[in-house]
């Protein structure tokens, strides 16, 4: 008897399924927020329209609602990785497996750099990082190699 393929399809498919959804994901990616106006006006959509498709990413568990929004405004954002630790984690284990199965003949493309960034550049960096993984996820599957880009933002706290 032949296997009953899953007809559910992955959260990718069903935010690539409509262009407004990857515009809308596209400008909170490079704003860090967005609300259904700017949205409508960003875009050249309806308020309504956008409102909806926001919705929909949410109840995707693409974005959520930015805290602390006051009044009926309701800016959107990305939501926020709530399995670091065990990202972390994987990541780890999955490097130190690969450096210790890797041969001579691979490279490792790790680094790291501490820069100094002026007020809004943090955002601006994530923004960009999103933007050039995304020309990699949103692309057709290949018959390459699936590979970990671990990337790490953050400001360095002085003790």
């Amino acid at each position: 008897m032949p296997a009953m393929e899953s007809s559910t399809p992955n959260r990718r498919d069903v935010v690539r399924a409509h262009p407004l959804r990857e515009a809308l994901l596209a400008l909170i990616d490079r704003d860090g927020t967005t609300t259904s106006t700017i949205a409508a006006r960003e875009l050249g959509e309806s308020t309504g329209s956008c409102s909806f498709h926001l919705r929909r990413l949410e109840a995707l568990g693409v974005i959520e609602p930015e805290p602390g929004a006051a009044g009926r405004v309701k800016p959107w954002r990305r939501v926020r990785a709530e399995q670091s630790t065990l990202n972390r984690e994987l990541e780890d284990t999955s490097y130190a497996s690969w450096l210790a199965a890797r041969t001579s003949d691979d490279e490792d493309f790790a680094f790291s750099e501490v820069v100094s960034l002026a007020d809004g550049e943090l955002a601006e960096l994530r923004a960009r990082l999103h933007r050039v993984l995304r020309d990699f996820t949103t692309t057709e599957p290949t018959s390459g190699t699936a590979t970990a880009v671990i990337i790490r933002a953050f400001p360095l706290r002085e003790e």
